[in-house]
């Protein structure tokens, strides 16, 4: 079967990937049919893309599953990693994988709808809280998975670069970075994150949740919690919703709640500066920084941080 690729994601792609894109776009095609013969599968209409191409099949024997083709080599061992580390009740199961074509067959979740469909927040937060209690795991001893260092020495080369992050604050910048360096010399045991668990990641599956597309992250159990509290915010009221939300994910899961508000304020400013660097910096994205270094304020004395 051939697909029409959207414009965007073929303009993603090719921004992301450069000649790389081109390559793996001209030879899509042979790609798909190769798939959908080697792997026994009737390749559906894909779901909205992002950076990968994921799309729903069906096998001869009628069952279900879902192709995931992964153009980055490392995304996408540091993806297959975490799912085989976190597997579990709560983690979507790898039927079979190809690194060299970046191939991974998983399973189909049924019904699928995400945890962003439910409009009650203290419920969908309950959730996810339960979710991550039972996927977080110590971690590994010897990994090339990214770390929370990783994430500091990003902030380093924006710090270096600062003027290229405009209308981010020299100032937030700096500040951001001193608190990402706190924190990471002070984890006490760092655990195996998804490191990217919000709401779009958690998927309803039967009368469970299960998660999908791990990124594969080395830090403390706070700084887990942290695109969950960066994503679906309300118009109004945020301050108090954001809260709400921190509130359970301490009691739930036992978390330093300065960490939490520390965590996701650095990665707020970090966030940001990567969509800056995309191109598409949105005003949500800044809301965010002032969202948290409010409750930083709030909750944190100043002259204690600093």
């Amino acid at each position: 079967m051939k697909f029409k690729l959207p414009e965007p994601f073929i303009k993603k792609m090719k921004g992301v990937h450069g000649d790389g894109a081109s390559a793996w776009l001209t030879n899509f095609d042979e790609l798909v049919a190769d798939c959908e013969k080697q792997y026994d599968l009737n390749i559906k209409h894909p779901f909205d893309l992002s950076y990968n191409f994921v799309a729903p099949a069906k096998r001869s024997d009628g069952s279900e599953v879902v192709l995931k083709v992964v153009v980055d080599q490392k995304e996408f061992e540091a993806e297959l990693l975490a799912l085989q580390l976190l597997s579990g009740e709560s983690t979507v199961k790898v039927l079979a994988f190809e690194r060299e074509r970046g191939i991974m067959i998983l399973e189909r979740i049924q019904p699928g709808q995400t945890l962003a469909e439910i409009e009650e927040d203290d419920k969908a937060t309950l959730i996810a809280a339960n979710v991550m209690k039972k996927l977080m795991i110590p971690a590994p001893v010897d990994s090339n998975l990214s770390t929370v260092l990783d994430r500091e020495n990003s902030l380093k080369r924006i710090y270096q670069n600062y003027n290229s992050y405009q209308p981010v604050s020299k100032a937030t910048i700096e500040e951001a970075l001193f608190i990402t360096e706190k924190l990471n010399t002070s984890i006490e045991k760092p655990y195996l994150l998804h490191g990217d668990l919000h709401h779009y990641n958690i998927l309803a599956n039967g009368d469970s949740w299960t998660v999908i597309d791990p990124k594969g992250l080395i830090g403390d159990r706070e700084y887990e919690v942290v695109q969950y509290l960066l994503n679906k915010l309300p118009e109004h009221g945020v301050e108090e919703i954001t809260e709400k939300r921190i509130d359970i994910f301490v009691d739930v899961l036992n978390l330093n709640k300065e960490r939490v508000l520390l965590r996701t304020y650095s990665h707020a400013v970090l966030a940001t500066c990567w969509t800056i660097e995309d191109g598409h910096v949105q005003d949500s994205f800044l809301n965010t920084i002032q969202v948290f270094k409010s409750l930083v304020r709030k909750y944190i004395n100043k002259d204690a941080l600093l």
